[in-house]
């Protein structure tokens, strides 16, 4: 039955899909996509005219850190400014903490404060006393657990004992694990060497924690999971080395993905020279080389997600380098950089980029079509993008509670102008309509996808 009248109208945008750019109009009923036809003539209470602009399924951010400079409430209106629709949060279990009650706390405080819809990743900082309790957790919607291969000396570290129980665990409940990838004694036993040879800590950054001690890393975590059985997500990809290692658990048929990071595509480790710790991030900024692998891998499907890493801390640019706090902010800037150095330098396809920004994310973390889709019943969530908008980015126009940005001055043409979520106007010229209470918690179902199941990387 056709409506007589529907509620949102979004005219004459081009369309974009992992598959295709076709020019389409929309309907919206109810916070669900109703109509995609090339013209829709019914009234609408809202007609929007995208002409002369691209429609994307709104920004799932998969790897976001809510408990720094930024806590959920402050994250969540700096990722709805820069297009995000969906967060999925990192949330800790210190020592001695219960993994269940804390997720349950974190989930009730958000949902009352946030403005964008959200899911939950479960972090197990001590995970010999925290691992049973995986199968209660997957029953609150959480499905996804990220242990530490680093940062022995904060109490991370989770060695192979712990990390193949653990897998092993969350292969029996029907799971996904992730790790932190980089050798953590080795790249400890690197920082006291060069320290103790005076060495300067950020002219030696990155050889502090080298790319082959990433790939190591990535390794030996994809090697126990394939002996668990467990899916396998790797963060913040940043070395060519670690890109080969994944490829190469792909090809063996392991259910392994790979996510990188705007920073690590846009940024090299000369950014130390120019702004010292706030330039420090884990795994570090590396060298060009790093970057043409990372876009490569993309384009080609080895690399699946592109997530922001958001964790921005406090720090200052004459901070010492070596006591400073690791993170940077990115969610705002996210995909305003990525099209500038994806689209608008040719890396990527848009239909590519909206497969790893959106789709993916959504399929990988069993939030596909609700999510990241633009398909009949999927949520109402889309950009509607300006790709000939010119602006330069700056930390004063930035909405994260962090002091600094590493794009300062970094020159882009193309910009989100409107953003919707389940319907609801979230973002228009640069205000932000969304309320308090507005986003909802989000079950995933991660683990039940193989690489396979993810569209071929190319883009039509």
């Amino acid at each position: 039955m056709i409506a007589k009248r529907y509620q949102v109208v979004v005219h004459g945008g081009l369309l974009v899909t992992g598959q295709r750019i076709s020019r389409q109009d929309m309907a919206i009923q109810n916070g669900k996509i109703v109509a995609l036809e090339t013209e829709i003539t019914v009234a609408a209470d809202r007609e929007i005219d995208a002409k002369g602009k691209y429609v994307l399924p709104g920004i799932i951010d998969a790897h976001t850190h809510p408990l720094y400079v930024d806590d959920a409430e402050s994250l969540a209106i700096s990722a709805a400014y820069g297009g995000v629709t969906t967060l999925i949060y990192y949330v800790y279990a210190d020592h001695g903490k219960q993994v269940a009650p804390t997720i349950r706390d974190f989930v009730e405080n958000t949902a009352a404060h946030s403005v964008l819809d959200f899911g939950v990743h479960a972090g197990l900082f001590d995970p010999a006393h925290q691992a049973e309790e995986i199968p209660d957790v997957i029953d609150l919607g959480v499905t996804s657990f990220k242990l530490f291969m680093a940062y022995a000396r904060l109490g991370r570290l989770c060695d192979d004992y712990q990390l193949l129980r653990v897998f092993d665990i969350i292969a029996r409940a029907g799971g996904m694990g992730m790790v932190h990838a980089e050798s953590g004694l080795a790249t400890d036993y690197l920082i006291d060497k060069f320290h103790a040879e005076g060495r300067d800590p950020a002219e030696f950054f990155e050889r502090m924690r080298p790319g082959v001690l990433e790939a190591e890393a990535v390794n030996r975590a994809a090697a126990i999971a394939q002996v668990a059985g467990c899916p396998l997500y790797i963060p913040h990809v940043s070395s060519h080395e670690a890109v080969e290692v994944v490829a190469c658990a792909k090809r063996r048929g392991q259910r392994i993905f790979g996510e990188t990071c705007p920073q690590y595509l846009a940024l090299t480790n000369e950014e130390i020279n120019h702004q010292g710790p706030l330039a420090k991030i884990g795994p570090p900024l590396r060298y060009p080389e790093d970057q043409h692998a990372l876009w490569r891998g993309l384009s080609r499907g080895l690399i699946d997600t592109i997530g922001s890493d958001h964790a921005p801390k406090e720090k200052g640019r004459n901070d010492d380098f070596l006591a400073a706090a690791y993170g940077s902010p990115q969610v705002e800037t996210m995909l305003s950089v990525m099209y500038e150095t994806g689209i608008n330098q040719g890396h990527l396809t848009l239909p590519r980029l909206v497969q790893v920004m959106c789709e993916n994310p959504a399929r990988i973390f069993g939030l596909y079509p609700k999510k990241g889709a633009f398909l009949i019943g999927s949520d109402a969530d889309l950009i509607i993008f300006d790709p000939g908008e010119r602006h330069q980015i700056a930390q004063e126009t930035q909405h994260s509670r962090a002091s600094y940005t590493l794009y300062e001055g970094f020159e882009v043409i193309g910009k989100p102008v409107l953003s919707m979520q389940r319907g609801r106007v979230l973002l228009e010229e640069d205000e932000l309509h969304a309320l308090p209470r507005q986003g909802e918690f989000v079950c995933t179902r991660s683990g039940t996808l193989h690489p396979r199941d993810l569209l071929d990387g190319k883009g039509k």
